[in-house]
């Protein structure tokens, strides 16, 4: 499974490498393409444990004002 982030960023917000740093504290990976960044999960999760993903994303980012987008597949 891979959970994949694409940002919007603000110009007003923080630089995009400050942004870089704060997602690989989270464990995800630069992407090249349609999706700025990709979480690569080691096995198969049920819907809560995206969430808790997501929400360590949402927390993580939070003040940085850049706007996302998430899309997970199996």
């Amino acid at each position: 499974m891979r959970t994949y982030v694409r940002m919007i960023f603000d110009s007003e917000g923080a630089p995009p490498a400050e942004v870089l740093r704060v997602m690989r504290q989270l464990g995800f990976e630069e992407s090249m393409g349609m999706h700025d960044f990709v979480y690569t999960w080691k096995e198969r999760v049920a819907l809560d444990q995206v969430l808790l993903l997501v929400g360590r994303l949402h927390t993580g980012i939070h003040g940085l004002r850049v706007h996302y987008e998430i899309t997970t597949v199996s």
